[in-house]
Parts: C-alpha cells; sequence; structure tokens
C-alpha cells in the first residue's frame, strides 16, 4: 500500500536532503545555469537568480501536497543539487528518478549518495514497488550512477528524448522493492 508523505528531510553520512527553499535561489541558479550541467537535461540554463527563485517558488508551492518529491542535496551549508521523484503512479506501485549537481561537486559520490538514500524512502517508507530512471547514452556518468545503487539496465531506446544536446538516444534502468533489499544486504 502506498503511503505518501511527501519530502521529508532524509540524512545521509555526509548529506542533508531536504525541501528547496525561496532563500536557495543563489546556489540553485549555480547549477542550473551551467550549460554542462544542464547539457542532457529539459530545462534550459537559467539566464538569472530572479529565473530561479521563480523555479523554487513553483517547487515550494508544490510541497503543499504529499505527492511532491523534490529535495535539494546539501552538503555542509551549500545546496550542491537537487533529487527528484516524479510520475509517481500509485496504481502501478512505480515512479521516475531524475537528479542534477553542481559540475565542481561532480565525481565525489554525492549523487549516488542522495539518490541511493531517496530510493530507499521512496520504496520503504512511501510503498513504491519500481523507480524507473532514463540517461542519455552520451551520459555516462549518469548511467554509473544508477548501476552504483544497484539499478538494472532494462532496454535501449533510439531517440527517446529532447534536450540541450538534441534527441538522445536513451537507457532505462530500473529497481524494484525486492532488488533493492536483496542488494543492500
Amino acid at each position: 500500500m502506498i503511503n505518501h508523505k511527501g519530502t521529508q528531510i532524509i540524512k545521509t553520512e555526509r548529506l542533508l536532503l531536504r525541501r528547496i527553499l525561496p532563500d536557495d535561489a543563489e546556489m540553485v541558479y549555480l547549477w542550473m545555469s551551467d550549460p554542462d550541467v544542464c547539457k542532457y537535461e529539459r530545462w534550459s540554463p537559467h539566464q538569472s537568480i530572479g529565473y530561479s527563485h521563480g523555479y523554487i517558488v513553483e517547487v515550494f508551492d508544490g510541497y503543499k501536497s504529499e505527492l511532491t518529491y523534490q529535495w535539494g542535496i546539501q552538503l555542509g551549508d551549500e545546496l550542491i543539487g537537487s533529487v527528484s521523484i516524479v510520475n509517481v503512479n500509485d496504481y502501478d506501485q512505480k515512479a521516475v528518478l531524475g537528479y542534477c549537481l553542481a559540475k565542481k561537486y561532480w565525481s565525489k559520490g554525492y549523487t549516488t549518495e542522495a539518490v541511493r538514500a531517496v530510493i530507499h524512502y521512496m520504496l520503504f517508507e512511501v510503498g513504491l514497488n519500481r523507480i524507473e530512471a532514463t540517461h542519455s547514452v552520451n551520459n555516462i556518468a549518469s548511467g554509473r550512477v544508477l548501476q552504483k545503487i544497484g539499478m538494472v539496465l532494462e532496454g535501449f531506446a533510439k531517440q527517446y528524448y529532447f534536450c540541450n544536446s538534441g534527441l538522445q538516444d536513451s537507457n532505462l534502468y530500473a529497481i524494484t522493492r525486492k532488488d533493492y533489499g536483496e542488494n543492500m544486504k
């Protein structure tokens, strides 16, 4: 049974996963304006701190619903990225994972740590059975994150989505509650 709880605070060894707040606009702008970070994203790089603030206000408004799952990734006093769960389907007990991290924090294990914690929360606290994620085949680092958390490659789709780099071929990964539990043993 699904037990929606919304975006709750999650603590990991190095990170605090929390709601993104309007006061975070300057930090959010730092990564959401970076063309390298946005290369495989569907949203255009943010053009100003004001634009980032407007985006956060929309996200913040969504927190009124227990169906909104979007965390800021905080390291020390800095917000360095985000993790989201979207397209939650109660009937099929599944959802889609997304994440984004400031470039200067790439290749340090922060995304893997944050995503692993969110997957655990969604499977065992909320009660979903399956989490899916896709990534451009050109974004090899994103695929490594999914593999490290135990997701399994289930398929390949040609020209699956359009992003800032054009049409992208994509890999589909997924993990079920059972598989996640077995991976954690």
